[in-house]
Formats: C-alpha cells, structure tokens, sequence
C-alpha cells in the first residue's frame, strides 16, 4: 500500500514538472520573441526616422540653395546676356561660391547656358563639360528628373556626387529656359549621417531605388545584393511609412525618401537580437526557483492527498448554496461515503421542496391573472345588453345587428385569454376598441369621436390582450360624457427603439392636480367601481407580464383632457401561457 501510494507520489511529480516546463518553456519562447523583436524595431524605427529627416533635410537645403542661385538678380542679369567677358564669368561664379559656401556637402556647383558651361571650381577648364556627355547626366535630361544617379568626379579625388538639377525659366520669354543650376552634392555627407547613429555592427543601405544600386552601404555584398532583391520584390508602401522585412532570422527595416528616388534600410541580424536575451535569463532564474518551490507545494498536497473526498463534499455544497446541482460519488468505505450519500439525499429533498414552490406560485400567478382577466369585461358587458334592449324597444332597424356583432367580437376576444393567449397583434385590439366605440355611439350618440393613428408596420406589434379598451371606456365615460359638447379620442402608437409607445388621450374634462393624485392612488382600490378596477387591473398584469421594463402613466390637465401613457417592450411574437399551467384548467 505504501509503495502503491509512493509511486502515485512520484508519478504525479514528474507529470507536474514535464507540465509546467512545457508551460515556461512556451511562455519563455513567447517573452523572448516580444522582446527581442518589439524592442529592437522601437529603437530601429526611430533610428531610421533621424536618418531620413536629416537626409531629407539636405536634400530641401540643396534646393533652397538652388532656387536662390536662381532668384539672385547677378545671375538672372548674366544669363540675360549670350556673350561674357572673364570678369562677368568670375563675378558669377563668385556669386554663386558666396551662396553654396557655408553648405560643406555641396563640393560645387555648375551653371549651364545652352552649350556653355560654368564650373566653380574652375569655371573656364573643360573638365565638366566633358562629364556632362556622361550617363547620369543624358539620364538626368531624358527623364526630366532633378536628382542624379551617383556619378564619380575627379575634385576631391575618388569622390562620388548625386547631382541635383534646377532649371531657370526667361523671365521675359514665358516656358523658355534661361539655364541650368547643377549642385553637386558629396555622398559622404550621407555616410557621417548614417554612421553617426548606427551601431558598428548593423548594416545599412542607401539605395538608388531607380536602378536599385546601392550607393553607400555595410554588410556583406552578398546580403546586400539579396536584400535589395527582397525589396523589389515587396510591393512598395506609401512614402515616408516604414516597413519592416524578415530576414535571415533578424529584419531590416526600409524607408524611402519623399521627394526623390532614394531610399534608406536598417539590417539588424539575428545575432543582434540575440543580445537583446538577457532579460530573459533573469526570466529563466525566476522561473526555476518558482518551480522548484511549487514542486515542494505539490508534494505537500500529494501527502494528504487522502483528505480529497472532504474537499468534494465541501466544493459540493459550496456549489449547491450558489444554486450548481453537484451528486457525489465518492466510494471509500468509510465515513466519507456516508456524508456524501446523505448530501446527495439531502440535495434530492431540497431541489424537490423549489420545484414544488415554483410550480405552486406558478399556479397562484395564473389564477390571479385569470381573475384579473375576469373583471375587465362584465363591467361594460352589462351596459351593452341594456343599449341592445332600449333599442330593440325603440325600433327595429340595422343598428340592432351592427351593435350586436360588434358586441359578439369582443366576447370572442374576451374569450380569447382563456386559450392560452395572453396576447394578440395591435391590429386586433384596434378591432376590439372599434367594435366597443360602435357600441357606445348608440349610448351617447355624436358625442364622441375615435381616431386612431398608428403606421402600418407597428400592426402586426404584440400587446397584452384588452389594455386599450378599459382606458378607452374611461376616456369617454369619466371624460367625455359628462361634457356638454362632443369630445374626441387618439390612439397614437410610436416605436422608440425597442420599446412601444401606445398614448390614449381624450379632449374630455380633464383633472386637476389633486384630483389626478386621487385617482392614480384609486387604482389599487377597488372602491372606485368597476372603472377604477379595470384600470387596476392593467397595471398589474403587465407588472406580472413585463415586472420593471414597463411603465404606465398618467397625465391630465382641467379642461384640456387626460392622457394615459403605457410603454412595453416591442415585440413580433406571440406569448402562451406553458402547457403545464394550462393543463390545470382543462375542462373549466
């Protein structure tokens, strides 16, 4: 037994540690790939931002430089004139080294004036002339670009230049060109910026993006010749967004500058992020003491293992007192089974008592619901017949049959709640209120007038059965009759969101402020009489109907008429009272 219940102990330790190393070991992978990744980009994303607001910046200098080159009234008035002596080609040339000379990157600049060529560093050799006839410059013309490709000159030596391009426009001969402004920009002032940030062991690329060639660059040839590859390859994202490429285990983020063909890139290797782990090995520490201590923890709770059936009964009642259904199986042949069987006993007994109490006080609600159901219609009922008898006396004509079918409409709809329908579409109580006001204009003859306005898609809305009759009846007999002339009343029906809004109002004799406090307190007082009662009675079946998503006002004014106010859910769908509550009144 003691080797049974050893090997149980060790069993469930080795489980419990493969588990929770599986558990840091993703929940470890996860942190390091967040980290390394989140972090990194953070840093390069802001790096690469600083490298191409400071390239942009230059590029914006260098044609500011140019388009004041070209404003400047010494070099307007020079390109004016086709012939220049030595001292006009000098001062023009002095004019322009006095704009460009504070600008370290710009080397110098060259003016052009048709197949003359000006060049300040030495503005009557031919050396510029000659590399005019080159490449960058016939591609600079072709395609009406004002940057060039990056193009080697021989001051300083072996440097390199991008050359940008303005043309100047005749100021007296509109859309004919004057000239050309050339600066001359070195590529090494792209380096300091680059290089001035980047840590020396990422790579970066300041790319062509026309030829993809790269014009200044770190890292492998061969991952660079890969990378712009994977560039081209990627569909280009909007200017000035950054966008951010896997590659090779690490990434390199990419950036073109708005304004001109160049963009600029980021490599950071996968041994970069590496460096970026040791967060993760503090990680590792914690994790391991934690584990080791929740082992310790676990052990302890195997050891008493034997008291798990106390912790079912405990977790089952606790559960039972929330209202969870919990049976207990617990088979250990000792005091343990007993309790649980008893619980289990004990649960049987209690579900049976609230079952037993819900179905009584379901039986108790249909019963009052029937009898509040039973009053609404023998109050009017027996006026109605007396009507039929003065008439029938009277004389015998048609109204007899019009006053008599309406009165057989609403005895069917008074019927209708004894079927299990508790409700019926607003078309048909709008029926049923017609069919009483018919009855009722033989009692009080052009007295009053019904007007009933509702839109056409709320007809088919569901309502309580015979809510609007008993405040219609009210309307004409507390408010309208008494009055010496004839009086009218509405029937407005508007759906606000998912409520109904149903507004009965008369132009009878209205109440006063205290009379009106009267009467709402009248309601649950049956000493009112039958109106009083029928009243009553709505406001408790759709308090039984709808509890607290309902409301029922009322709102009078002496001599202006009384308005009665209900709002009720807005529904589609009929509502039947359950089967097993109208199976008690089979055969009644």
């Amino acid at each position: 037994m003691n080797q049974s219940i050893q090997k149980k102990i060790g069993v469930g330790i080795a489980v419990i540690i493969l588990i929770m190393t599986a558990i840091g070991s993703l929940f470890a992978y996860s942190y390091a790939f967040n980290n390394q990744y989140s972090q990194r980009q953070k840093l390069d994303e802001r790096a690469l931002d600083q490298y191409v607001n400071e390239v942009q910046t230059t590029f914006r200098d260098v044609q500011m430089l140019s388009q004041n080159i070209a404003a400047s009234q010494e070099i307007q008035n020079f390109l004016a004139d086709q012939d220049h002596d030595y001292f006009e080609i000098t001062d023009a040339v002095q004019r322009i080294k006095s704009i460009i000379n504070l600008r370290v990157y710009v080397n110098n600049a060259v003016l052009l004036q048709g197949d003359q060529v000006y060049w300040t560093y030495s503005p009557f050799e031919d050396y510029m002339r000659e590399r005019l006839k080159e490449p960058w410059y016939i591609q600079l013309e072709n395609q009406n670009e004002t940057f060039s490709a990056v193009h080697a000159c021989g001051y300083p030596r072996d440097s390199r230049f991008i050359t940008y391009i303005l043309k100047i426009n005749n100021p007296d001969r509109y859309g004919q060109e004057a000239g050309r402004v050339l600066l001359n920009i070195n590529v090494r002032q792209f380096k300091d910026i680059l290089e001035r940030g980047v840590e020396p062991d990422t790579g970066y690329f300041f790319v062509d993006t026309r030829s993809g060639e790269a014009v200044l660059h770190r890292g492998t040839a061969r991952s660079l010749e890969n990378l712009l590859l994977e560039i081209q390859k990627q569909p280009q994202e909007e200017q000035g967004g950054t966008v951010f490429y896997p590659w090779e285990g690490g990434y390199f983020a990419w950036r073109t500058l708005a304004g001109s063909p160049f963009g600029i890139g980021i490599y950071t290797s996968r041994q970069q992020l590496m460096q970026y782990t040791e967060p993760l090995r503090h990680f590792f520490i914690a994790y391991s003491a934690a584990t080791i201590a929740a082992v310790v923890l676990l052990t302890c709770m195997l050891v008493h293992q034997f008291l798990k059936p106390a912790a079912l009964i405990s977790k089952a009642m606790l559960d039972f007192s929330k209202g969870k259904k919990t049976r207990l199986d617990i088979r250990t042949g000792n005091e343990f089974q007993v309790l649980s069987r008893q619980f289990n006993n004990m649960a049987d007994s209690i579900e049976e008592s609230v079952k037993r109490k819900i179905h009584d006080e379901k039986v108790n609600k249909k019963l009052k619901f029937d009898m509040l159901m039973s009053k609404i219609h023998p109050h009017f009922l027996y006026n109605t017949l007396n009507s039929v008898i003065y008439l029938a006396r009277r004389e015998g004509n048609a109204d007899i049959e019009k006053m008599v079918h309406s009165l057989i409409l609403i005895l069917q709809d008074g019927m209708a709640a004894y079927s299990g329908r508790i409700d019926d579409p607003l078309s048909a109580e709008l029926l049923v209120v017609s069919a009483y006001c018919v009855i009722q204009r033989y009692r009080y003859k052009d007295k009053f007038q019904l007007v009933i306005n509702v839109p056409a898609e709320l007809q088919g809305a569901y309502i309580p059965k015979n809510i609007l009759q008993p405040v219609v009846e009210n309307a004409i007999y507390h408010g309208i009759a008494p009055m010496e002339e004839p009086g009218t009343v509405e029937i407005l029906v508007e759906r606000e969101d998912e409520m109904l809004r149903i507004c009965i109002a008369d132009s009878g004799m209205g109440m006063d402020e205290e009379t009106l406090s009267a009467a709402k307190q009248s309601i649950g007082d049956t000493s009112g009489g039958v109106h009083s009662i029928g009243m009553k009675s709505i406001r408790e079946r759709l308090e039984y109907l709808y509890q607290d998503r309902y409301t029922f006002e009322i709102y009078s004014e002496k001599g202006k008429g009384t308005t009665v106010l209900i709002c009720l859910p807005y529904k589609t769908t009929t509502v039947l009272i359950p089967a097993e509550q109208t199976d008690l009144y089979e055969g009644e």
